[in-house]
């Protein structure tokens, strides 16, 4: 998966950077695999002495799964299959979403591995239905999926002229040539309590609330308009950095209550 502007960053991607994915219309998983090219390998093997020696490659495929079960086969695939990631895909999500929910996992799972947290990263390209607290978690290896947690990221979509048309929960066009999009991730109780490291973060309903009113507060923030409601206060805790969900996490009283702002002034 190519770089993108601010590589430190996961959540800003350039558009032409995306993979381009051919996905059928069916409700899936689409699986994420980074292998080290050996000779002995059983896939991208290369022959001895091949300068693609040592090198990863990245293997994306699709797995037809039922909708209301893609949650919790993900989350006990990506640990039996010792995947890189999977995204759960619905039918119905645009290709350019798909491809966010790609290259998002990607570059958790490398920032996760940074921190020395788990590297079973799980994305979705639309807002997944998890299932109900109590569920027994069948395939999930030990349970965890009976409570999942899901968690929307931010990401800054930069894109040419004419580029980044929009999708479910996208932002207008801004005038620096980017689209604030939503990908979503489902972590266990235990990865999202390390995630958190500690913190108690916003009830996840109060946050997916907010959605479109911290979408706007994205694109005012990097536009550097001055409109935004206690906009001292929201550059002091954002300390120069985008707004993104951790950041939401660290100071919910705050975005929370000027993205609620925003949402209603749009209505």
């Amino acid at each position: 998966m190519p770089d993108a502007p601010g590589y430190a960053d996961p959540h800003a991607v350039a558009a032409g950077d995306l993979p381009r994915l051919s996905l059928p219309y069916a409700d899936g998983l689409i699986t994420i695999a980074r292998v080290r090219r050996t000779p002995d390998a059983p896939v991208c093997r290369v022959p001895p002495g091949d300068p693609a020696h040592g090198q990863r490659a990245t293997l994306v495929d699709f797995v037809a799964a039922d909708a209301a079960q893609a949650a919790r086969t993900a989350v006990g695939l990506v640990r039996l299959a010792e995947l890189t990631a999977v995204a759960v895909h619905a039918r119905y999500a645009p290709s350019d979403t798909a491809a966010l929910a790609v290259c998002l996992a990607g570059r958790l799972h490398d920032a996760r591995a940074r921190r020395g947290l788990t590297g079973h990263v799980v994305v979705a390209d639309h807002r997944p239905e998890l299932p109900a607290m109590g569920a027994p978690a069948e395939g999930a290896g030990g349970g965890d999926a009976a409570d999942l947690v899901r968690v929307p990221h931010i990401l800054a979509v930069h894109h040419r002229a004419g580029e980044g048309a929009r999708g479910p929960w996208g932002g207008p066009m801004g005038p620096a040539g980017v689209t604030d999009r939503v990908v979503w991730e489902i972590m266990s109780p235990d990865q999202h309590r390390a995630w958190l490291g500690g913190r108690p973060g916003p009830p996840v309903g109060v946050l997916e609330e907010c959605l479109g009113g911290l979408l706007t507060l994205a694109g005012l923030v990097r536009s550097g308009c001055t409109q935004v409601p206690s906009h001292a206060e929201v550059l002091g805790v954002l300390r120069g950095g985008p707004l993104t969900t951790e950041a939401v996490y660290r100071h919910p009283g705050l975005l929370l209550t000027v993205a609620a702002a925003l949402g209603n002034r749009e209505e």
